[in-house]
């Protein structure tokens, strides 16, 4: 045991003198070579030092739990290995993508009318036709006026009638309404004959209040099939609507109503839904049946067509199917194909259109036309690409007329055409001013304008001047100054020295506005703000209120004066167009508006790399105790 102690301070005194031997001979990558490779075998031992302590827990469970340390360097290795597995996943994505059809999959046509059910709002607003069957829970309204008077609401019984006072029992189940109404007239004009008399003295009506209600049964390829509880009036759309319409197995073409076991009508949605036509009213009657069977023989209709996809199909021709699918594009051809299971494929003409039938699993093909673009490239003065269509006979002034080019302005005017793959003939061409060429297409024309050395350069003058604005220069060395005085000089909020002028990326000042300036330049005259800042080493950084007799002294005092660490020699006034001068704190420099005091640092007395060294090295030496300790516990 003594034996290992001393061999391990043996190689802890080994260790500690080459390395204050080295010292001064190793650069600093070695020393952070060193440093790199220690924490590295300290790390390793810490976490076989976790792992034991692990291994000894699950054996002795009562002492107590474990904690598991995590480094914050282990969880940037945990979601950078997440991103790089996202990236991977990505790019697999990628290579997919190049397997996978351009062309976007087909939907079967009209489907998606019923996709919004449950935000589709309709009013159900009973209207009902003079044909109506009155019958049980209707509520029938009755009213006279003129000499006599009498109002009645009644509701029809099950047997269907109702009482009315002074004119007894009416039986009105089972009648159409206008059948209805005549009734009532005569029973009411046999007490109140003033309903007849001539002149007529007194008058009546019928008319509907709350209406029965019915029960419809929608069976079938639906989303919602059941028993539904509805008004007479409602349409068979709404119907559908309320039952979340038709699903995609089921049909749009021939939809049926049963009535006492017999069907009595059938529906095709088509043209609704193509908006091509209506489809007709129908009464719907108490305990009738709305069957939805399945889909029949459908084709497929793609190409130069506004709606393509699946189209039911029932004894239609091309013309009708066509009609349904929204028509052709402004791009389709006069002809279409005709693709079926057989390989009897089929060229079909507009004219034949009416006349062809398609059966099931025909596909319709409506082919674009392939126009071939005609036109003439333009570039004037090395400007980018113009391109303009061309035609028969383009006259040089149209071509001028398009590019927006003053025939005056032209100097020269030069045409590249090419003849085959590898060869071009070169023209310059003349009397474009009255004369004429025979252009032809892909021909490549070359507009040189004259050159004009006579271009103003100008200024922009914005800010606190009196009249801003736009400003050509009088000559290639007007001052700042001048254009300041041209502009109407500046307001009383600003003066000279605040002006700044923006040159591309670049700031520029002056003292005394004799800064030259150029073409593009911008002037921006600030207004004044009366403020002085001061930052640095101060104890209260501050912008305070410019007063004429304070110093610089003053307002670093104002300030809070000078920090520990604040170098009175080294101070630095910045103008308020930008110029620094590096002052004394008793300087009697003349303090501006709109400028800076900043207070610079002390320099370190002691070198600031010899410091980061002996921290090094002291850590170093702290960290071989501490391996020397460990590995003297280790080998006990």
């Amino acid at each position: 045991m003594n034996y290992l102690l001393n061999k391990n301070r043996i190689y802890l005194i080994f260790l500690t003198k080459i390395f204050i031997g080295s010292l001064s001979s190793q650069t600093q990558d070695d020393l952070k070579q060193f440093l790199d490779t220690y924490d590295k075998i300290k790390t390793d031992q810490e976490v076989n030092e976790i792992v034991k302590k692990g291994i000894d827990s699950e054996n002795t469970k009562n002492e107590g739990p474990v904690k598991l340390l995590i480094k914050p360097g282990d969880i940037s290795k945990y979601y950078n290995e997440k991103l790089n597995s996202i990236k991977s996943d990505l790019k697999d994505l990628n290579n997919i993508l190049n397997y996978t059809d351009s062309v976007p999959p087909l939907k079967s046509f009209g489907y998606n009318f019923f996709s919004k059910r449950d935000s589709v709002n309709y009013i159900d607003n009973d209207l009902v036709t003079d044909d109506y069957i009155l019958g049980f829970g209707d509520e029938i309204i009755f009213s006279v006026w003129g000499q006599v008077q009498q109002y009645e609401r009644k509701i029809i019984e099950r047997d269907g009638t109702v009482y009315i006072d002074n004119v007894g029992l009416l039986y009105l189940g089972g009648k159409k309404l206008s059948n209805a109404k005549n009734y009532a007239f005569d029973r009411f004009s046999k007490v109140y004959s003033t309903l007849k008399s001539k002149p007529q003295l007194s008058y009546f009506n019928m008319s509907l209040g709350t209406l029965k209600r019915i029960n419809v049964i929608i069976a079938g390829h639906a989303q919602f099939p059941g028993n539904y509880v509805v008004s007479p009036s409602i349409s068979i759309i709404n119907l559908l609507i309320k039952a979340g319409g038709v699903s995609s197995t089921g049909t749009l073409r021939k939809i049926l109503i049963n009535r006492n076991n017999t069907y009595v009508d059938s529906i095709d949605l088509y043209p609704l839904l193509s908006g091509n036509g209506y489809i007709r009213d129908l009464n719907l009657k108490n305990n009738d049946v709305v069957v939805i069977p399945p889909k029949g023989s459908s084709i497929s209709i793609t190409g130069a067509i506004r709606n393509p996809g699946y189209y039911e199909i029932k004894n239609d021709n091309v013309y009708s199917l066509i009609d349904y699918a929204g028509s052709f594009e402004k791009d389709a051809g006069s002809t279409v194909y005709i693709y079926n299971k057989a390989n009897s494929n089929k060229v079909i003409y507009d004219n034949d259109f009416a006349s062809i039938f398609p059966a099931n699993e025909d596909s319709i093909v409506v082919p674009f036309l392939n126009y071939e673009t005609k036109y003439l490239n333009i570039s004037i003065d090395n400007k980018p690409l113009t391109k303009i269509p061309w035609v028969e006979n383009l006259s040089y002034e149209l071509i001028f007329s398009i590019a927006g080019v003053n025939v005056e302005n032209i100097e020269q005017i030069e045409l590249v055409r090419r003849i085959s793959d590898d060869n071009y003939e070169f023209y310059i061409l003349q009397n474009y001013e009255s004369g004429s060429f025979s252009f032809l297409p892909q021909d490549h024309i070359t507009i040189n304008l004259i050159k004009s050395n006579n271009r103003l350069s100008t200024v922009i003058v914005k800010g606190s001047v009196n009249s801003p604005g736009e400003y050509a220069l009088t000559s290639g060395n007007e001052s700042l100054l001048s254009v300041i005085k041209r502009s109407g000089g500046l307001k009383a909020s600003a003066n000279i020295s605040s002006v700044e002028v923006r040159r591309d990326s670049l700031k520029l000042g002056s003292f005394d506005g004799s800064i030259i300036l150029s073409h593009g330049d911008t002037v921006f005259a600030r207004p004044y703000n009366g403020i002085v800042k001061v930052e640095g080493e101060v104890h209260n950084p501050i912008s305070m209120q410019w007063f004429k007799e304070r110093t610089i002294k003053d307002y670093i005092d104002l300030a809070g004066g000078l920090t520990a660490s604040g170098d009175k020699k080294h101070i630095v006034y910045i103008y308020s167009y930008g110029e620094a001068v590096k002052v004394r704190r008793n300087s009697r420099l003349k303090v501006q508006p709109n400028s800076k005091i900043i207070i610079s640092k002390k320099k370190s007395e002691i070198n600031n790399q010899n410091i980061t060294v002996l921290q090094q090295a002291s850590s170093v030496i702290t960290s071989l105790i501490t391996l020397a300790i460990l590995a003297n516990s280790t080998s006990n």
